[in-house]
């Protein structure tokens, strides 16, 4: 009686590790998207410049690496900057923004345009519109 129990809790337990991750892929997989009009990802490429710098200096240099590219977007693409990820600049040396374009909001065809030309601007190294992902 103990070797059947003993069996059945082993065929048990290998039938929750290998289907539990199934179920879980799944449920990844079905995981709905939608693009938000008018808003954006952006990554600039990598500044050397930036990484030669450590502490407080490098803090710096990513400050002003940050403030140049997002007067830049500004000026260039009409798009408010909403926020930095400074930290991910001060450890890659490229900056990424989240920027919003208020006029492309209620244009799709301004948004696809202000994608194209992000995207073919050499001084730019990735744009992508920002997504909300439903998990549930």
């Amino acid at each position: 009686m103990k070797g059947v129990l003993s069996l059945f809790s082993v065929v048990l337990l290998l039938f929750s590790v290998l289907c539990v991750p199934l179920q879980a892929e799944e449920k990844a997989t079905k995981a709905e998207s939608s693009v938000i009009p008018g808003e954006f990802l952006v990554l600039f490429p990598q500044r050397d410049v930036v990484l030669s710098f450590e502490g407080k200096e490098r803090s710096a240099a990513a400050a002003v690496m940050l403030d140049m590219q997002a007067e830049y977007l500004r000026v260039k693409y009409d798009v408010t900057v909403e926020s930095t990820f400074s930290a991910i600049s001060e450890t890659t040396g490229k900056g990424m923004f989240f920027v919003r374009c208020e006029k492309a909001k209620e244009n799709t065809e301004l948004q696809e345009k202000l994608l194209r030309e992000m995207r073919a601007d050499p001084l730019i190294e990735a744009v992508s519109p920002n997504e909300s992902r439903k998990m549930i």
